[in-house]
């Protein structure tokens, strides 16, 4: 085989495009896009670049609040309406860090979560309620984030985060409860809530 054996090969392929690229002239972007055609025939063009997670489609996550009849109890023990919001985030690190009281004040929570938020929605929940939405989430959104904003909350049982990808796939189920939260998932290392004491 002659060693110029594939540029031979190469102009076979594309001679029948050539008188086209001759009438193209000005026209820059029909001869880039034949030109492309050509290589792809001849095998040696690039595959398309992926597109950035900006402009892929969104995921439809069923995002699901089950708040309990005895939810947010006062000191004597009578249910109260919670606030609880759901977040996207970029990155789970510094929502995980945060603490409770970064989540009182909107621009306390906006400087502890930084970059990493994408967007909030608050939700006011009555003892009883069910609060389930389809929440459309961008591909740029890796995590998924509750938080709930007890009266008196047990410690680090205020807030959870998902993984985006996965709760695509399943959803995800929080239950509200007097002090604590708790989530419907075998591996969410949360213990029982029968092991917590609300204050």
């Amino acid at each position: 085989m002659p060693f110029d054996a594939p540029l031979r090969r190469l102009a076979r392929a594309t001679a029948p495009l050539l008188p086209a690229l001759l009438l193209a002239g000005c026209a820059g972007g029909a001869i880039g896009t034949l030109a492309n055609a050509a290589l792809q025939v001849a095998g040696v063009a690039k595959p398309p670049a992926e597109l950035p997670d900006a402009q892929k489609p969104t995921r439809n996550v069923s995002i699901r609040l089950h708040a309990a009849q005895r939810l947010n109890t006062d000191a004597d023990g009578r249910p109260l309406a919670l606030v609880a919001r759901i977040y996207k985030l970029r990155q789970r690190a510094a929502f995980e860090q945060a603490p409770y009281d970064s989540f009182l004040d909107a621009q306390r929570e906006k400087t502890a979560l930084g970059a990493d938020l994408m967007e909030v929605r608050e939700v006011l929940l009555v003892p009883g309620q069910r609060y389930e939405v389809q929440e459309k989430i961008s591909k740029e959104a890796y995590f998924i984030g509750v938080v709930a904003l007890f009266r008196a909350p047990a410690v680090q049982r205020w807030r959870a985060t998902f993984v985006a990808a996965d709760a695509e796939r399943g959803g995800i189920t929080v239950g509200l409860h007097a002090c604590a939260l708790s989530v419907a998932s075998m591996d969410s290392g949360m213990a029982p809530l029968a092991a917590l004491r609300c204050q």
